[in-house]
């Protein structure tokens, strides 16, 4: 694990220039790698996370890249909310899932028992399912439930996992990527109000201000934006290396490269910790997966897989208050303060 956490170094500050600021998450990435590892500029290869959930924009048409990557982000919450103990740091403080269900708690009571639409951004199965039936079991009624994914894989699965929690509920479900989904084109003005979740980190895959922006113009105003974080804790970092050396993580790095790059080269799985500036100035760290291989022409090379922000808490309450378009209602954090849920609801 590669970790860069003196904030003082020449590369660092030169990140806070103008032109560096309005870089996208992605570019801030690449010279981050260049300028914390033994990595020039060159020999680094860097894509938008969106690119290794979808098809779209590549002449590529086999799908069994996309069912992988589906399963193993289910694997991964399969792990979470099995776990008695993840998230604790004593024996009997809040784990994971304890958290998650003091955000279904909150949304209860935010709702009043008024029905609602459960609209998910990136669905899976595993935790949807812990989500609807502790809504369920608290009386919430759910009208209709919409789920927007980037990856048309999903959809069936989800189908499948839904019937038996909600046999009798619309289920709508829309390819799309975030940044082009209104829900207000979706759902009528009359219908019910909306919890929209955002879970599985993915705000950190794009710079906050971006995020907050697509999650404004998705949500309506009085809808409430239930959203998971990974955050970074001084004293915590090694259980962010951890979740990225969990096996599913690795697998889903290797995919990436193999659609990329090659799919019989060797590679070893890297991870760093680094350094970069949000376009207010402020700095944040991003964790970065990634896969080592060998070329002729560069020698050693680095394929990023994925990289995602990971705020301190501070920092995810002003980025999510920023610009007035939300407000907080509720927090839910596991025992070691890395995991959080943060009810909020538009303005």
């Amino acid at each position: 694990m590669t970790l860069a956490l003196s904030f003082g170094q020449p590369e660092h500050r030169t990140d806070h220039r103008a032109s560096l600021l309005e870089a996208s998450l992605q570019q801030k990435v690449h010279r981050a790698i260049a300028a914390h590892t033994e990595f020039s500029l060159d020999c680094i290869l860097t894509q938008d996370n969106r690119l290794k959930y979808t098809n779209a924009g590549t002449a590529e048409t086999a799908t069994g890249h996309l069912d992988e990557v589906f399963q193993l982000m289910r694997q991964l919450n399969e792990a979470g909310l099995s776990s008695d103990t993840l998230g604790q740091s004593g024996a009997t403080g809040r784990a994971f899932r304890d958290a998650l269900e003091q955000s279904c708690r909150a949304i209860a009571d935010a709702v009043k028992g008024e029905p609602l639409i459960y609209v998910e951004l990136g669905p899976e199965p595993v935790k949807t399912r812990f989500i609807l039936m502790t809504l369920l079991g608290l009386g919430v009624t759910v009208e209709r439930y919409v789920a927007v994914d980037i990856n048309p894989k999903s959809s069936g699965p989800m189908e499948a996992a839904l019937k038996d929690i909600l046999p009798d509920t619309p289920l709508s479900f829309v390819t799309a990527s975030f940044d082009s989904f209104r829900l207000a084109e979706e759902v009528q003005d009359s219908d019910a109000p909306a919890v929209v979740t955002m879970l599985g980190f993915q705000e950190g895959n794009d710079d906050p201000f971006i995020v907050n922006d697509w999650l404004r113009n998705i949500a309506r105003p009085g809808d409430l934006l239930l959203s998971e974080s990974q955050l970074y804790v001084a004293n915590q970092i090694d259980k962010i290396s951890g979740f990225y050396a969990h096996p599913a993580m690795q697998r889903f790095s290797r995919i990436a490269f193999e659609r990329t790059v090659d799919r019989t080269l060797p590679t070893l799985n890297r991870f760093f910790l680094l350094p970069v500036a949000i376009r207010d100035g402020q700095c944040a760290h991003v964790a970065i997966l990634a896969e080592e291989y060998a070329s002729a022409i560069n020698g050693r090379n680095l394929h990023v897989s994925n990289f995602c922000l990971k705020l301190s808490l501070d920092q995810y309450r002003h980025y999510r208050l920023e610009g007035g378009h939300f407000s907080i209602v509720g927090e839910s954090c596991t025992d070691d303060q890395t995991l959080h849920f943060q009810l909020s609801r538009r303005v």
